[in-house]
């Protein structure tokens, strides 16, 4: 049995997936079964730069306060640590995801993550994927989505399912897939 993890915004481990990998383990150990083999599909490190937002935005506020000296900056964004790290962290990933060239090397990466798994566990034939927030979305699309040229890795990604692997289940976790779907 293969478990692939796919994470969500925000994720800077790649042993992200490790305290679930542990619980499951636990639970099958428990139960006398065998331990399936886990991967965790990391694509984190491509979401490098969204503190460039940041910058342009300091900018501003440093532009708006000299010609404007009687307001307080405070008084425009407040909360100003707390917003730039929910914005950068969570909404910046899913922006960078939606760069059509960024998101084709995510989608790329994730399926060299499955294709290296199924080669280094070729005996395995059953296939779970556990996805966490943008990482159902990524998920859904390589599933799903028809928006991309032939030669997105989403297609390949279907295939390897198809021809090498036969997928039994899927696990997501804190997914907004349903209000894109609604959208």
């Amino acid at each position: 049995m293969l478990v692939l993890f796919i994470h969500g915004v925000a994720e800077s481990k790649v042993k992200f997936a490790e305290p679930l990998k542990n619980l499951i383990q636990t639970e099958f150990s428990q139960r006398g079964k065998q331990l399936p083999h886990f991967h965790s599909g990391f694509y984190g490190d491509i979401l490098t730069d969204k503190g460039k937002v940041w910058n342009f935005i300091h900018q501003d506020l440093q532009k708006f306060q000299q010609e404007n000296p009687y307001v307080d900056s405070q008084d425009i964004l407040r909360g100003k640590e707390l917003r730039e790290g929910f914005i950068s962290d969570f909404v910046g990933d899913a922006f960078t995801y939606l760069n059509y060239r960024r998101g084709k090397k995510i989608r790329h990466l994730i399926t060299e993550h499955l294709e290296d798994f199924i080669k280094n566990h070729s005996e395995e034939k059953e296939l779970h994927i556990i996805a966490h927030s943008m990482g159902t979305v990524i998920l859904w699309d390589m599933l799903f989505s028809d928006n991309f040229d032939n030669d997105d890795p989403a297609f390949k990604f279907g295939s390897l399912i198809n021809d090498k692997v036969k997928l039994k289940s899927i696990t997501t976790m804190g997914s907004p897939v349903i209000f894109l779907i609604c959208y």
